[in-house]
């Protein structure tokens, strides 16, 4: 008996038929309307039993068609994208611009002057973001909210 082939670009081939199937469904498509000439349908039900191993190619071009994360399909994490840190501020700016005109009573003690109060702020709207499905944005109030803790941590051992 040989060892089963090591495939690099994917975590588990049952897991990645699982991610598939998920995201065919979330995306309302029939096995038969996700394939495409080199990708029957049959091959993509072989595909979402774990029985068959995705190209990286195939995986990109499902992914595509299914308008999902390739590197979530083939290793169940979302991949994050490197925004400059220009346009990381202008967005946190602008945010916390609209996060400045809630009531008082929402606003942390202290004001939106503290970068541990204006993390807190995005984490909040973050995990308010993944309760509604919207993963990505979620990511992104996560990365600003986990940069703005880390601006705080260097302020703060600058200072002493």
């Amino acid at each position: 008996m040989t060892a089963p082939h090591y495939h690099s670009h994917v975590d588990d081939p049952a897991a990645v038929g699982r991610r598939l199937k998920d995201a065919r469904v979330a995306a309302g498509l029939s096995q038969r309307r996700l394939s495409f000439p080199g990708c029957s349908a049959a091959y993509i039900s072989r595909l979402e039993a774990g029985d068959r191993v995705p190209s990286l190619q195939l995986l990109r071009k499902l992914a595509l068609k299914l308008d999902a994360d390739e590197q979530y399909l083939a290793i169940g994490v979302e991949r994050i994208e490197q925004i400059a840190p220009e346009a990381v501020e202008a967005e946190v700016t602008q945010r916390l611009d609209g996060a400045a005109r809630e009531p008082e009573e929402r606003r942390p003690a202290g004001g939106l002057d503290d970068p541990s109060d204006r993390a807190r702020i995005l984490w909040n709207h973050s995990r308010a973001l993944v309760e509604a499905g919207d993963r990505a944005g979620a990511t992104r109030y996560a990365r600003d909210a986990l940069a703005l803790l880390d601006y705080a941590d260097d302020r703060s051992r600058s200072a002493t």
